[in-house]
Order: structure tokens, then C-alpha cells, then sequence
């Protein structure tokens, strides 16, 4: 597990060097390739702040390899889509567009993107651990996301340690040390840890606090299915494990066993302490850094949603960027994501530029950095991608995924209501997509 996570959040004013060591005529450092610089600016369409970019590690590389620079045009996270097809349409596509979820099949189908398959050489050092995350988002035996890492797992369990050791229980990453870490046992111990220290009806601390979408992708299914023999999508809301999913969420709330804290605001209830364990996202390791290497908090994989399986299935994410179709300066945009893949394949190289910055480099004990490994494994944990989020509107729409995540985890519908009132909308998004597709 590369370090690159830790590194990446405080890597900021920081001068890069190019390494003393004499270089070949035709050569570049750190295996960067030769490409023809046409352009000084390098346009990148964004929610993030511009002004970051100008401490942006691979950025300054960029400029000290390339002569070139990392521009940014500043939109909000819900407009994005809309700024890439008016910059789009009135020729001035941004070299670079920021990567959100929602956003690939739309951007394929409305000419926003191109496809980077002519860009990709699996036999450059620099490119050749890619291929697994870049056919994560294929149509049509193209590929338009272009990562800057492989694939990692975003799904880690977060654990008041003080509370087991109180009631003398296994932590979940015993359990998980002696294979019996299960949706099953995750819900046993749920009920042991919800407490009502006052005894007046209302619950003091839950067992569990946890945003479904970092939970539902442990089945191995997402609400929608890409067929590869049709080329579409098809609706996968009433499919069996989800429901099973779902189920376990209705049953833990409070219509049910309550020892699930019905919030979607899971970071904040872990924090205030109304929930001993949290399921969430993997970059909190970092916020929680002091706090785990005191013992006060402790980490665990996701449990295994299905007992008898061997390989689990967890969220993955990935780091990318889209080229916008036709931008004017390609080779720009190609000499940076080459720098970030640079300072990811170079462990040393990111933590020599931290240091020579003064920044102060948070290094994992060995312990914690096998852990990392270990639930990036693809023996021991299949990563998954949200594929539903950017079929038709379903991503972004009111009506959505996210209302139907409010839906679920703050209230006490049971899923099978959520599911027939989401079904048709799903459907109708799929639909649109479905048709947008068939069209190109």
C-alpha cells in the first residue's frame, strides 16, 4: 500500500528539484515521457479552489519537467456537467475536467470527453498497473476515465476502542483476524454495544452510524446492471441482495432492534460519540491519525456481507481525470496526469518533495500499512465502482439516489416500499440513458 494517500493531502508549497543524477539526451526524470508542449496553460475545470493548484505537486512538476501550467476554471460540484457542455460548446474545452461519479455516461454521450484508449501504454512503467481501473468504466471497448492510480478500496470500519474493552467484547478486527468479521456478527454486536445509560427511552450511544452508499456495494451489486451483450442498462433495484442489504438496514433502525443511529451524518455522530462503530470512507484515516495510533480509535475491513464467501465485496474509488474533446492543449493535459503518476509510482520521490518543503510527513507504523494492503488485496477484497449514479438523472435528480438514501437510513420505511415507489424512477432515468446510449 502506497503511502500516497497520506502524502498526497500535505504535499503544499512545495519547489521541486529535478534529481541531480545526469539524465540521457533524450531522456526525462522519473520515467516521464517526451511530449511536444505547444501550450503554456493547461486548463482544468473543477469544484476545488484554483488557487490550490498553484502548490499542487504534480503541477509544479509539471512545471519544472515541462514548462507548463496547471490553470484552473472554477465551477460547484452540482454545475460541473453543465459548465463542461457550455465551455464545450462554445470551443474552449477544458484540456482537463475533474472527475465525479455521475458524470461518465453523460459526458460520453454528449461529446464532452474523449476517449483516452490511444493515450494508454500498459508497457510504460508509469501506465502499466492501470488496466484493471481503467476498464472499470468501459463502453463500447473504449475507455474515457483516466486515472492516476489504481483502484482502492474506500471501505473501513471505524471503532471506539474504550467501549470493548468496558464490556469485554472482540473488536471487529479480531473477529475479522479470526474470519468470523460478518454482517451477522456486526449485528450481534450492535445490540451489545446500544446503550440507554439513563434509562429513560432514548438511546444514548448506537452501535453502528454508517451512510448506505458505503455499505451496499458489499453485496457485489449495484441498483443497475451493465449488459455487455445488449449495451445497456438494465434496473436491479428489486434484486435480491440489495433487498437483504436494505432489510438489514430497516431492522436496525428504529422500527426495528434500534441500534443503528439513523443519520446520514455519519462522521458527525461518530465524532460526538453516539455511535461506537462507524462504516465510512477510507481518506478518514487520516483525520482520525493522532486518535488510531493512540488506541482510541481502531480500524477493521468491511465484514463480509455473505458468510460463506471468500473474497469480500467493497466500495472502490479511484482518483481521475476526463480529457475534454478537442481542448487545445492534449499533450498538456497528458505531461500531467503523467506527473501524478510519477509521484505515485514514486514513494520516495513524494516524500523527499514533503520533506525538502518542511512539510511534516505522516508515516503508518508497519502494522497499519499491511492493513492497507491487505484490504486492497483483489484475492481478499473485490472492488466496486457506483455505475447507477450516472445513468440519466438518477446521480443528481431530488428524486434520486440520495433521496433515496434519506429515505432508508432516517426514517422507518420498510424497503419494500422504498423499492416500488424507486423503481419507476430508476427506470425512467435508465431510459433516458439507455436511449442516449443507443444513439451514439
Amino acid at each position: 500500500m502506497r503511502r500516497l494517500l497520506a502524502i498526497l493531502l500535505i504535499l503544499m508549497t512545495i519547489i521541486v528539484m529535478l534529481p541531480a543524477a545526469a539524465l540521457g539526451e533524450n531522456e526525462l526524470p522519473y520515467g516521464l515521457p517526451k511530449l511536444e508542449i505547444t501550450n503554456n496553460t493547461v486548463t482544468y475545470l473543477t469544484w476545488g479552489n484554483p488557487r490550490a493548484l498553484e502548490n499542487d505537486a504534480a503541477n509544479i512538476l509539471m512545471q519544472e519537467v515541462y514548462g507548463c501550467k496547471l490553470k484552473g476554471i472554477r465551477t460547484t460540484f452540482q454545475e460541473i456537467p453543465t459548465k463542461a457542455a457550455s465551455l464545450q460548446l462554445s470551443g474552449n474545452a477544458p484540456d482537463l475536467i475533474q472527475f465525479r461519479e455521475q458524470d461518465t455516461l453523460p459526458y460520453i454521450t454528449g461529446g464532452i470527453v474523449d476517449d483516452i484508449t490511444p493515450y494508454l501504454d500498459y508497457s510504460d512503467p508509469l501506465y502499466a498497473d492501470l488496466k484493471d481501473t481503467v476498464e472499470a468504466y468501459g463502453y463500447k471497448g473504449k475507455y474515457y476515465l483516466f486515472p492516476t492510480e489504481e483502484m482502492y478500496s474506500d471501505a473501513v470500519v471505524y471503532y471506539w476502542t474504550s467501549y470493548f474493552d468496558d464490556l469485554g467484547l472482540e473488536t471487529p478486527m479480531e473477529l475479522y483476524e479470526n474470519g468470523e468479521w460478518t454482517y451477522a456478527a456486526l449485528r450481534d454486536m450492535m445490540k451489545e454495544l446500544t446503550q440507554d445509560f439513563d434509562r429513560d427511552g432514548i438511546m444514548d450511544i448506537y452501535g453502528l452510524v454508517l451512510h448506505v452508499v458505503n455499505g451496499y456495494l458489499s453485496t457485489g451489486e449495484d441498483f443497475v446492471i451493465w449488459n455487455e451483450e445488449t449495451g445497456m442498462f438494465e434496473n436491479n433495484l428489486r434484486s435480491p441482495a440489495l433487498a437483504e442489504f436494505f432489510n438489514f438496514i430497516h431492522e436496525t433502525g428504529s422500527a426495528g432492534e434500534n441500534t443503528r443511529r439513523m443519520s446520514l451524518e455519519a462522521q458527525t455522530c461518530f465524532d460526538a460519540k453516539e455511535a461506537v462503530i462507524m462504516m465510512n470512507q477510507r481518506h478518514l484515516v487520516n483525520t482520525y491519525y493522532d486518535q488510531i495510533l493512540e488506541g482510541d480509535i481502531g480500524i477493521a475491513p468491511f465484514p463480509r456481507f455473505y458468510e460463506d464467501e471468500e473474497v469480500s465485496s467493497v466500495r472502490g474509488r479511484m482518483n481521475a481525470f476526463y480529457l475534454g474533446k478537442g481542448s487545445a492543449n492534449r499533450n498538456g493535459a497528458l505531461a500531467y496526469i503523467a506527473c501524478c503518476r510519477a509521484i505515485a509510482e514514486n514513494e520516495d520521490l513524494a516524500k523527499e518533495l514533503a520533506e525538502r518543503a518542511g512539510a511534516n510527513v505522516r508515516e503508518w507504523p508497519e502494522e497499519y500499512e499491511a492493513f492497507f494492503d491487505e484490504i486492497d488485496d483483489p484475492t481478499k477484497f473485490k472492488k466496486f465502482v457506483v455505475r447507477s449514479w450516472d445513468v440519466g438523472t438518477w446521480g443528481d435528480d431530488a428524486w434520486g439516489a440520495y433521496y433515496l438514501y434519506s429515505i432508508i437510513a432516517q426514517f422507518e420505511d420498510p424497503w419494500s416500499t422504498v423499492v416500488e415507489h424507486h423503481y419507476p424512477l430508476l427506470q425512467e432515468s435508465i431510459d433516458m440513458a439507455n436511449g442516449a446510449y443507443m444513439n451514439q
